[in-house]
């Protein structure tokens, strides 16, 4: 687990050093642009690798030749990838025009290659996913932060001329940094699939297991991206720009939800193969309810900070960052109470609840972005997560058994509208909108002072049960 966490915290802290720094070195319409390209690579991976990446990790333990299996997986999706690169080349200056408004063709092909290098880093990633070697894989997540962030450094010497191009070319670097190191890593298993052969009807099976899977990626990506998008079409690349900068200061959510989700599923999946009784789910709703919350009401306390390591233009951040923590952490509690959908097999309704969040999502952002920006994509992506929140819950209960559901709806329903009342009310308010959440700390306190005690517990007797005791002397 410690091994595993390491890279997502890491990334995280590195995090607050380069937003920060491509901020204050290059304007915000380039900033907006870089998150179209963060945007646009993530979903040539999810549509590219054909869900065969999921369909790699449910095979690995079945098939005695992984060389062959990884070459099965990889090849069906790479080559579609190069087949659509080859179609796209005579609008290769169109695309550019309307992902960056710029005509340089260069930053789309920049674009194809880092979606290429992220295609393939995938496939690598998952060797060292499944082979437990979690200091490998955090380090692999560290390192690009790194190397973008000593780019982004060296971009703010006067003998660069600091534009978009340099920037996709730092990004670029970085996600090269990753593959050079995942190579070196899985040598040992890529080297024997260039040379593996494999069949029709073994691709076919792959096929059949991990096409329907993208229906349900693509979803969540929209449910995702509809923010980005909207204010791309509907907003400005400034707008775009603080948006992106919130949601990347919303860090401290998704360590949480990297950490929990790593760990959570095969957790739950062992409980059930060995007949736990599964009403210990209901308990550990509450307590990941307690540290969402906890979460959510620091952040609050200390979201003005980044005031202190941002322009002035970037002034909004600050309101607009705690609406877009609501999306890592909500995601993370639904993964909890959702267990039902996956325990009985009916993975369609997470496809379905995250279609109508997905709906949720663009249909305020199209009512609000137009006339707020930024401001109106957070709204809308804070309340499209409570949507799926919701929704999930509500379908585990449905399909699986009933548990007690009021109280996570009444907190995380009123930690959403709070995080809206301060981006609405915070600039104008009286009263410094960080005193209200700080007044919401002994609340939370006390309200779960009993899942703490529990969590502490727990906690203690783990360290109790691993701590090493020396061999007695003989």
């Amino acid at each position: 687990m410690l091994a595993f966490a390491v890279g997502p915290i890491a990334t995280a802290g590195l995090g607050l050093l380069t937003v920060p720094a491509i901020a204050w070195i290059f304007p915000p319409a380039d900033v907006g642009r870089l998150n179209i390209v963060q945007i646009a690579v993530s979903f040539g991976v999810l549509l590219f690798n054909l869900g065969l990446d999921r369909a790699y990790v449910r095979e690995y333990h079945e098939w005695s030749d992984r060389g062959a299996l990884l070459k099965a997986c990889f090849a069906p999706g790479f080559a579609l990838m190069l087949l659509v690169m080859l179609v796209t080349l005579p609008f290769d200056q169109l695309i550019a025009t309307w992902l960056f408004g710029l005509g340089h063709v260069v930053y789309y092909w920049i674009l194809v290659a880092c979606v290429i290098v992220s295609f393939i880093s995938r496939f690598l990633s998952l060797i060292l996913r499944m082979q437990d070697r979690g200091l490998a894989f955090s380090m692999s997540q560290i390192l690009p932060k790194i190397i973008l962030l000593l780019a982004v450094a060296a971009l703010a010497l006067p003998v660069f001329s600091r534009s978009f191009g340099q920037l996709e070319l730092a990004y670029l670097a970085s996600l090269l940094s990753v593959l050079f190191v995942y190579s070196l890593n899985t040598w040992r298993e890529w080297s024997p699939a260039l040379r593996a052969s494999v069949s029709r009807p073994q691709v076919r099976s792959l096929l059949g297991y991990g096409v329907p899977l993208i229906f349900a990626g693509v979803a969540f990506w929209g449910l995702d991206a509809t923010s980005t998008l909207t204010l791309r079409s509907l907003s400005t690349l400034p707008e775009l720009a603080v948006y992106s900068v919130s949601m990347s200061f919303a860090g401290v959510g998704v360590v949480f939800q990297t950490i929990f989700t790593v760990l959570w599923a095969p957790l739950v999946y062992k409980w059930v193969a060995r007949g736990v009784d599964m009403r210990r789910v209901d308990h550990i709703a509450q307590q990941a309810l307690a540290v969402v919350c906890a979460i959510w009401v620091v952040s609050g306390i200390f979201s003005w900070l980044a005031d202190f390591v941002l322009p002035a233009r970037y002034v909004q951040v600050k309101y607009l960052m705690l609406c877009c923590i609501g999306e890592p952490l909500l995601y993370t509690l639904s993964e909890v109470t959702c267990v039902g959908i996956g325990i009985t097999r009916r993975s369609m309704l997470s496809l379905w609840s995250t279609i109508a969040a997905l709906v949720a999502n663009v249909a305020i952002s199209v009512w609000l972005v137009p006339g707020y920006g930024a401001a109106g994509a957070v709204v809308a992506n804070a309340i499209a997560f409570l949507v799926f929140f919701v929704a999930r819950t509500e379908a585990s209960a449905y399909v699986w058994r009933p548990f007690p559901r009021a109280r996570l709806y009444v907190f995380v329903t009123a930690a959403v509208g709070l995080s809206i009342a301060t981006l609405v009310l915070g600039p104008h308010s009286p009263v410094h909108y960080s005193l209200v959440w700080l007044a919401l700390l002994p609340v939370v306190a006390w309200v779960f002072r009993t899942e703490w005690g529990a969590m502490y517990r727990s906690l203690h007797a783990s360290i109790q049960s691993t701590r090493w005791y020396p061999e007695p002397e003989p």
